[in-house]
């Protein structure tokens, strides 16, 4: 009968593990995702300025944004409050990998920062400074593309062969729950907002607004 009821325990916790990994991991790829989607969209509207359309700087400004506050204030912060300790602790071989993916961070902090100065550069300035905005946006985007195969590729696989279920738990709880003082209910609400004025903005085939007019 022990032996029986340890066996039955050993596959509760396992299913545990499992469930808390399969969830911590769909969050933290899922942001990847929406994360990639809006770079997309960025990517595509060079490229519509590129075929000579005249942009609206509003599309820009909303899609960065988005980044700026989502990267800043949610995902970012935990992956390093949470999800890069528990992994550090309990590998530490890990360590040349997290400080790969930090530097990643602050290089895409810094990079974003440039992105905006030079925005408002080719806002007000005029299309001499357009080339520079876009070398910026891509070189910008190119960092975050690099750093979410890395967590996605090497540091997840990492992950579920080191942390426990207790480990997962955290990291579910920390990307799952807003418990950040910034993510109150009002919060979300103004990300859902600004995601249906970007789908209205962005031009057809990327959104739901008229096309521009080259």
């Amino acid at each position: 009968m022990v032996l029986g009821q340890q066996n039955g325990d050993n596959q509760v916790n396992n299913r545990l593990q499992a469930n808390s990994h399969m969830k911590a991991i769909e969050i933290i790829q899922t942001e990847h995702q929406n994360l990639e989607a809006v770079l997309f969209s960025l990517e595509q509207l060079l490229e519509l300025i590129d075929q000579g359309k005249q942009p609206d700087f509003r599309a820009f400004h909303g899609l960065l944004t988005y980044i700026d506050r989502f990267l800043d204030h949610y995902h970012h912060p935990k992956e390093h409050d949470q999800l890069f300790p528990l992994l550090l602790k309990r590998d530490p071989s890990s360590s040349g990998l997290i400080n790969r993916l930090e530097r990643q961070n602050h290089m895409a902090r810094t990079q974003l920062g440039q992105v905006f100065k030079h925005l408002s550069a080719y806002e007000f300035l005029g299309d001499a400074e357009y080339q520079a905005f876009r070398s910026t946006l891509l070189a910008y985007a190119e960092i975050e593309h690099q750093h979410a195969v890395l967590v996605d590729q090497e540091l997840i696989t990492r992950a579920r062969q080191s942390l426990t279920t207790a480990d997962w738990q955290q990291v579910e709880t920390a990307f799952g729950s807003h418990r950040d003082p910034m993510f109150t209910t009002a919060w979300r609400q103004e990300f859902a907002a600004l995601f249906d004025r970007l789908v209205t903005t962005l031009p057809t085939p990327i959104g739901l607004g008229d096309s521009w007019d080259g």
